[in-house]
């Protein structure tokens, strides 16, 4: 737990430090993109669809959290987990943090659509379609995780995402509540042991 804490940090840090301003011009072509930007870009792309489910349960009224929903999630992933010979609890755990990242822009969102002077955007209560969207963004994350399944497990992952991390929420042109969360769902992504607990 304690090499959780200090990974997220350690990624949280150095994601504002290399993070260019969001004015920066787009990154040249000639400089090799890090090992795990298909996985960030991917969660990032997953997590830019909390702000149309935020949006719907608004609308709706819908309370955030949905136990069923989000064990419905858990198991499929597991399944695809062994799928690709990857460990269901390592996947369960990563997606467990890209459960809690929506949430948290969720959350964000609600708090800043309740101030004075504040509105939502117009959605329809209907979350069938941008489930659809994100269960193919699930599929491609556990397919990234196991591309990415000799680098998670090495010391060189909690750098690697860090600078991958801050390039993703810069194309995404992510605000500092979706840079928190997407810093939150690369949360259990490094695999790293050291042996101790």
């Amino acid at each position: 737990m304690r090499m959780r804490v200090f990974l997220v940090g350690l990624i949280a840090a150095t994601a504002m430090l290399v993070a260019p301003p969001l004015s920066a011009p787009p990154l040249s072509t000639a400089a090799p993109a890090p090992a795990l930007t298909g996985l960030t870009d991917t969660i990032a792309g997953r997590l830019a669809l909390a702000d149309t489910v935020a949006a719907s349960k608004w609308a709706s009224g819908a309370p955030i959290d949905d136990p069923a929903r989000e064990q419905v999630v858990l198991d499929t992933v597991s399944q695809l987990a062994l799928a690709r010979n990857l460990d269901p609890a390592y996947v369960r755990n990563v997606f467990r943090d890209q459960i809690e990242a929506s949430k948290t822009v969720q959350r964000g969102l609600f708090a800043r659509w309740g101030l004075p002077g504040q509105t939502a955007p117009p959605a329809t209560p209907d979350l069938g379609p941008v489930r659809a969207a994100i269960n193919e963004f699930n599929v491609a994350i556990v397919d990234e995780l196991a591309d990415s399944r000799d680098i998670v497990t090495t010391l060189s992952c909690p750098p690697e995402l860090a600078v991958a991390s801050s390039q993703s929420a810069t194309a995404a042109r992510f605000d500092p509540l979706h840079v928190a969360a997407l810093v939150q769902a690369g949360a259990s992504v490094c695999a790293v042991s050291t042996g101790s607990s």
